[in-house]
């Protein structure tokens, strides 16, 4: 079932401690990352039988991994980010001595 999600997925299956038998945990591993799952008997032996079932396990398996390889994105930068002055537009608020034209008038 594993292999159906990633082939790089390593799926363990253990019995709960103290269940009684009746519960199984999945330990899932890829990437360097780990998981675990669990299950009732009763949901792995109607998986067997019964593709809906088979396919409900696959895709709780599934949700399981993509947690477990999700990562989160980065963190934004703060909003108030103070404008630094630029020395070159000042040159150009001075009045006099400019080869620009002021605007007024024109050809």
């Amino acid at each position: 079932m594993a292999h159906r999600i990633s082939n790089r997925l390593d799926a363990e299956f253990t019995e709960v401690p103290g269940g009684d038998g009746q519960r199984l945990c999945i330990a899932l591993r890829e990437r360097g990352k780990a998981s675990a799952v669990e299950l009732s008997m009763v949901q792995l032996r109607s998986a067997v039988g019964d593709l809906g079932a088979r396919e409900a396990l696959r895709v709780r398996l599934k949700a399981a991994r993509d947690r477990m390889l999700f990562r989160p994105p980065p963190v934004r930068l703060p909003r108030h980010v103070e404008a630094a002055l630029d020395p070159a537009s000042s040159r150009f608020r001075s009045g006099g001595g400019s080869n620009f034209r002021s605007g007024r008038g024109g050809r």
